[in-house]
């Protein structure tokens, strides 16, 4: 609350993500899945509406906050997609801790049941049966009416090493325009891209609001390509927030200024 008391919308967004990531709770951070090989791999990304400038990282290695980096890029270099080990450089001119990252107990313990099967694709399915986090990602218009996202990630259970999901790309994982509004998404990565998703959100508020944006682009993708792959978070310019999925449940929470108070949903 004391970033958007700031009057911006890019640092409450972003430091909603970055204490997501740093409590372990979700598929982000200190909590990220692990690939095929056991390692986590970390995406992220962030947008502002200003000017449209915004910055995805893919394949972290190096720090358990890929969103402050992905937004140390954005303001410090002209780049809009950096991946892989050479995502270290930038974190050490971004004075940032190199960090071994280091799985949870409780990830540790998933990965260790998931490879017990050596079939690739049933390892893929029985990941999913796995309820306890996703992609985080949060969306927000600050005092000065600038619309703003960011989002982070560790990808999809057993992924093969090297991928980058939708997080680290804009207009998939992540958009923002001040002429319309912001979106941040979550779900099956590799469909989100294919359809743009956060783009198509953010376009469908030049007619409509915030939360009939959402549902007509959950609509699309379910259409496109079928259900259970994609959720989404949406905020309009003039503050209406949004969320539709086509998921069994998606966590989201959002502040309700005329009520002054938080509220959460599953």
């Amino acid at each position: 609350m004391a970033e958007m008391r700031s009057g911006s919308g890019l640092d409450g967004a972003v430091a909603a993500v970055r204490y997501m990531e740093d409590s372990g709770a979700f598929n982000c951070g200190r909590g990220s899945c692990l690939t095929a090989e056991g390692k986590m791999e970390l995406d992220a990304a962030v947008m502002t509406g200003e000017g449209l400038a915004g910055a995805g990282v893919g394949c972290v290695t190096c720090t358990h906050s890929p969103v402050t980096l992905a937004r140390w890029i954005m303001e410090n270099t002209e780049h809009v997609l950096v991946v892989g080990e050479r995502c270290a450089d930038y974190a050490r001119l971004a004075h940032m801790s190199i960090e071994k990252l280091e799985p949870s107990a409780s990830v540790r313990e998933r990965f260790t049941l998931l490879r017990r099967d050596t079939k690739h694709a049933r390892a893929l399915k029985l990941a999913e049966s796995f309820k306890t986090g996703d992609t985080v990602g949060a969306a927000a218009v600050g005092a000065d009416g600038v619309p703003a996202a960011a989002v982070s990630t560790g990808g999809r259970w057993m992924k093969l090493p090297g991928r980058v999901g939708d997080s680290a790309i804009l207009g998939a994982g992540i958009f923002a325009d001040s002429r319309l509004g912001a979106a941040s998404a979550t779900g099956t990565g590799e469909e989100i891209i294919r359809c743009a998703l956060s783009l198509r959100a953010c376009e469908l508020m030049k007619v409509y609001d915030a939360q009939t944006a959402a549902r007509r682009v959950i609509s699309y993708i379910s259409r496109a390509r079928g259900r259970d792959n994609a959720g989404i978070v949406t905020i309009d310019r003039r503050g209406r927030v949004g969320a539709s999925f086509n998921t069994e449940a998606m966590g989201r929470a959002w502040f309700d200024c005329d009520k002054g108070r938080a509220v959460a949903r599953i």
